[in-house]
């Protein structure tokens, strides 16, 4: 819905561009002189409910509510003045404003179940490193045989002869370990390094050349699809833009200046919820309770077919404590029960307190930015000075006495830096407990230091 209102807006902003751009054509005579004025006009719809199932596809089902759309426009104000030579338009719209209430989306299809999908994946993975080291030593083995007229009795044979290395990928990766126990199989075994050490080994079948069939992977993937009920909530989204075009024309350039004097874009009370065979235990669920788009004094001008100049810009972006849900059998996966671990989570949900960006342009060269995130296990806060180098093209955005504030909260979180710090024989600067960092220069290339 949000790419709808999306759409819409632009649509009609296009619309009203188009017939501005073309005004000298449908007017060419000199001295021509047009005011339009519309007001209070748009879409309004309540109480929209539709319910539908696709066909040849008895077990889909989708219904949708709707208790509230509107569209319209507060204000449209045409000026157009034109001659022989030029035109000048000037357009202040308020608008377009969108509300939308109370959206409800249930869906019911038979999908495959997303949950096992990821266990299947994980554990692939896992034995990747495994298979991959698995089918170097096999046709080292070969080489053996051909040169020596016997198959090697331990991987040392192979290593002392210089057939293999340990030294070089995959090889190097010591969380598995290797036995040759020809001429039957070659077998990884997962060492203690492992992310799960009492994983099954993995075996490779000298005679028919074929890795053996994992049998907890076989079962994974013999389970069938499974009866999905989907739930996506919407209570509110809400859109206001307040601006003004400008558009100058002549018989070699279309110059135009646009002003926004105000521009929201507010989400509240998002939700989505998906249950596999209505098992509460494995759901998965996403929320977020408000994000807030706010723009003030957006001013920029350029003219057709080139990249717009920026003189001012006052925005924030913010959303606040945004939760997805995983489900208990995906939260049990090794790798991700180990993140867990590190940064402090000792339930199923991620939860991001507030992620907050603001910009304030002060003119076509120079601004300041801030940003905020916060979690219960991770807070950052960043504020600096920017400049901007506009000349027709990208602009060159580089950064000055910009820091950075790292709170690592959690004790998880704290260890791992602490050990990024042994491992690579450095130190951040800190204030008490807090990391102190430092950016200055390009935005796509910055210069960090503090460690």
């Amino acid at each position: 819905m949000h790419q709808l209102n999306l759409t819409m807006s632009s649509i009609c902003q296009f619309f009203l561009f188009m017939l501005l751009i073309n005004a000298n054509n449908i007017f060419p005579r000199s001295g021509d002189k047009i005011d339009l004025t519309i007001s209070n006009t748009g879409l309004n719809l309540k109480n929209f409910h539709i319910k539908w199932t696709p066909k040849n596809k008895v077990f889909d089902a989708h219904d949708l509510k709707l208790r509230e759309f509107k569209f319209s426009f507060a204000d449209i104000d045409v000026d157009y003045q034109g001659d022989s030579l030029t035109t000048n338009t000037v357009l202040n719209i308020s608008g377009p404003n969108i509300i939308i209430k109370g959206l409800n989306l249930n869906s019911k299809m038979v999908y495959k179940d997303w949950i096992i999908d990821q266990k299947i994946n994980r554990m692939k993975k896992r034995e990747s490193i495994a298979r991959a080291s698995i089918l170097k030593i096999v046709n080292s083995i070969d080489l053996f045989n051909i040169d020596n007229n016997k198959l090697p009795s331990t991987l040392n044979d192979l290593i002392v002869n210089k057939y293999i290395t340990r030294e070089s990928y995959p090889l190097n990766d010591y969380t598995w370990s290797y036995e040759l126990l020809l001429p039957e199989y070659v077998v990884a075994k997962p060492t203690q390094l492992n992310v799960i050490p009492d994983a099954d080994k993995v075996r490779y079948d000298w005679k028919t050349r074929k890795f053996q069939v994992n049998p907890i992977l076989d079962s994974l993937n013999k389970i069938p699809d499974a009866n999905w009920n989907y739930i996506f909530e919407i209570q509110e989204i809400s859109q206001i833009l307040d601006s003004k075009i400008l558009l100058k024309k002549d018989s070699k350039i279309l110059g135009y200046d646009f002003i926004m004097e105000r521009g929201q874009f507010k989400i509240l009370g998002t939700s989505f919820v998906a249950i596999p065979n209505k098992n509460l235990n494995s759901r998965s669920s996403l929320s977020l309770p408000e994000l807030v788009l706010d723009v003030e004094d957006l001013i920029f001008n350029g003219s057709l077919g080139t990249i717009p100049t920026i003189h001012k810009i006052g925005g924030k972006f913010r959303f606040r404590n945004f939760e997805i849900k995983i489900p208990g059998d995906l939260k049990n996966e090794p790798e991700i029960e180990k993140l867990f671990e590190t940064i402090g989570i000792w339930n199923n949900s991620i939860v991001v307190r507030l992620l907050e960006i603001e910009i304030e342009m002060i003119n076509q060269f120079t601004g300041n930015i801030a940003f905020k995130f916060m979690t219960p296990f991770l807070k950052i806060n960043i504020k600096g000075d920017f400049t901007s180098r506009q000349s027709g093209k990208i602009p060159d955005i580089r950064l000055h006495n910009t820091e950075i504030k790292i709170n690592p909260v959690a004790l998880g979180v704290r260890k791992w830096l602490r050990n990024w710090e042994k491992e690579k024989g450095r130190s951040f600067n800190r204030v008490g407990s807090t990391i102190i960092l430092k950016l200055e220069g390009s935005l796509s290339d910055p210069i960090i230091t503090g460690f």
